[in-house]
């Protein structure tokens, strides 16, 4: 992949795909419980479906692979050590390549301070695919979260760790 590097005012430059479309890496974080952590987007000028419910994530930085750019961006987020994760999804959108992971979190809500965004909270994965206020890649990588589920249960695998090494 050839990769532009693109200055955006007053904010780090980001990795950019020869046709000027970002470069973003984020990640389902499941909950042992088998709730999803969502991020409310803040509301302002300039932010891509404002107000929205989606997944933790953003731009990657130059020389950063997209599990290095999911690691930090959800620790700059919501002060969280991803540990355990799996590749999930790549979907090539029309405004940026996501590259989404399966990752376990393990913290209670009250344990995380969110840095960014306007609120977050634990969402069953059935109610947040039925609310209209979530992301479109949200809701596909949610879909492919469950998606992956069901390839384990018919595989008979069901004893096999969904994120190796969490337990679960």
């Amino acid at each position: 992949m050839t990769v532009r590097v693109w200055p955006d005012a007053g904010v780090e430059p980001d990795v950019r795909l020869p046709d000027g479309r970002r470069v973003v890496a984020g990640a389902v974080l499941l909950h042992p419980d088998g709730r999803v952590l969502l991020q409310l987007r803040d509301d302002k000028p300039g932010i891509v479906e404002p107000g929205k419910w989606s997944l933790f994530g953003g731009g990657l930085d130059v020389g950063e692979t997209p599990a290095e750019g999911m690691r930090r961006e959800i620790a700059e987020e919501i002060g969280f050590d991803v540990r355990h994760f799996r590749p999930l999804l790549v979907f090539d959108g029309w405004r940026a390549r996501y590259n989404i992971f399966l990752a376990a979190i393990d913290a209670a809500k009250e344990e995380l301070v969110l840095a960014e965004g306007a609120g977050f909270d634990y969402w069953e994965p059935e109610d947040a695919l039925a609310q209209a206020s979530v992301t479109s890649i949200a809701r596909l990588s949610i879909l492919a979260m469950e998606e992956l589920k069901g390839q384990r249960v018919e595989a008979g695998a069901e004893a096999v760790e969904l994120l190796p090494g969490a337990g679960y």
